[in-house]
């Protein structure tokens, strides 16, 4: 048996190896992200800057699983106790993490708040805490494919309306005979539902009234069920591809790389890859010529606002020394050469000491469709969005296979919405 004096060496030894042990655990953090894009110089300048600053810090990377577009990655990852230090991701799924029970304060932590610009910083200021920063981003508009309308001779009038779209979709149907549809039509989950939502606002329908996210305004006036009425008609004319109800965003965005789709929602910067893979695999030998143009307004609307797309990065309070490392990553991210190397990316920045401007004539377009509609609030920032989006999809998968009518569409829509932001 060891003596009184001989224990106390054995664990003073002990306490010894331990000290230098928790001293020599590696310094390291974990990003959770979307899959970053090929060469997004973005990337590479944040990883080298904070290397530069934090050397003895390694960077984990993680990234989502985008195959059904929920927070189904992040949410795992908290359930088995290994949240990331950073979640860069869409806001469609971060902003139910930029709340104060995750979120560490960024006040004070990151540097250069006051450079971004008035209202950028709002959407995540809780308590006077800001909780994310947000990424530049891009908004959508309805692209317009100009070889198929050479060819259907149409011209897409200045201010369109519902019933110019029809006629339109018409002329596409006579003369393609189902290879080609005026537009698309997705419903097998949740996912890109962006690019069909913002046909609400095309009806004069709103997702929320005056700012008030307790409870849903989708079944306030006829503009959601007259929506839906004109889906039905999309399928019944044969005006959008067949079994969409079916069909994800995928094969939306895949169609619409083969020139399939006359006029439908898409985004600038998705442009160049879609096409640069539908040339790599034969389906088209050069891309085709397209211009935005805003969505075409039902009776009663004046003009059409559409939906913005961006990314948020939230920092997880863990009260650890993590903290300071992971909003350092957070900073390097999103600092002003950052966003400036995201301009040529189709992407508009939202701090006032980036000088760098686009002169791509697309994003110019998109610009004139945000002057003259605005925004459309779907409730993106708020911390419920992600448990509301999932409810739409069923609903939509009933209208687009012709089984429910468009005045029980909506009241079933309002239910399952005011149900998820209780």
């Amino acid at each position: 048996m060891l003596s009184e004096v001989d224990m106390k060496k054995v664990l003073f030894v002990l306490f010894v190896v331990a000290s230098v042990l928790a001293f020599a655990a590696p310094k390291e953090i974990t990003l959770l992200s979307a899959p970053f894009l090929p060469n997004d110089p973005r990337v590479s300048y944040s990883l080298v800057r904070f290397a530069s600053e934090l050397p003895d810090v390694k960077v984990n990377l993680q990234f989502i699983d985008l195959s059904d577009g929920s927070t189904m990655t992040m949410d795992a990852l908290l359930a088995a106790g290994k949240a990331p230090n950073v979640y860069m991701d869409t806001l469609v799924r971060s902003s139910k993490y930029a709340v104060p029970e995750f979120a560490l304060p960024l006040n004070g932590v990151v540097p250069d708040l006051a450079q971004y610009l008035p209202g950028a910083l709002a959407p995540f200021t809780k308590g006077g805490k800001v909780l994310a920063l947000p990424i530049p981003g891009s908004a959508q508009g309805m692209c317009i494919n100009l070889d198929i309308m050479d060819e259907i001779g149409y011209t897409v009038p200045d201010r369109w309306t519902i019933a110019d779209f029809l006629k339109m979709a018409e002329l596409v149907k006579a003369k393609y005979k189902g290879e080609k549809w005026a537009t698309g039509m997705f419903a097998a989950n949740q996912s890109g539902d962006y690019l069909i939502n913002n046909w609400f606002p095309a009806f004069g329908a709103k997702f929320y009234a005056n700012g008030d996210y307790s409870k849903t305004a989708i079944a306030q006036g006829t503009g959601a069920a007259e929506m839906y009425r004109f889906f039905q008609l999309l399928v019944k004319q044969g005006y959008v591809p067949p079994g969409s109800a079916t069909l994800n965003d995928d094969d939306y965005a895949a169609d619409w790389a083969l020139g399939k789709y006359a006029a439908t929602a898409f985004f600038v910067g998705w442009m160049e890859p879609y096409w640069k893979t539908a040339i790599e695999q034969g389906g088209i030998k050069k891309p085709f010529r397209v211009a935005y143009v805003p969505f075409p307004r039902a009776p009663g609307v004046e003009n059409v606002p559409t939906y913005s797309s961006y990314a948020a990065i939230v920092v997880h309070k863990t009260g650890t020394d993590q903290d300071a490392w992971a909003a350092k990553l957070a900073e390097c991210f999103n600092d002003p050469k950052a966003q400036a190397l995201m301009v040529p990316m189709k992407n508009i920045p939202n701090r006032k000491d980036v000088t760098a401007v686009s002169d791509d004539p697309y994003t110019a377009q998109i610009g004139e469709i945000v002057k003259a509609g605005g925004l459309y609030d779907c409730g993106l920032t708020m911390p419920k969005f992600a448990a509301t989006r999932p409810q739409h999809f069923p609903v939509l998968q009933k209208v687009l296979n012709l089984k429910i009518t468009p005045e029980a569409a909506v009241k079933e829509y309002e239910a399952k919405m005011n149900e998820a932001l209780k």
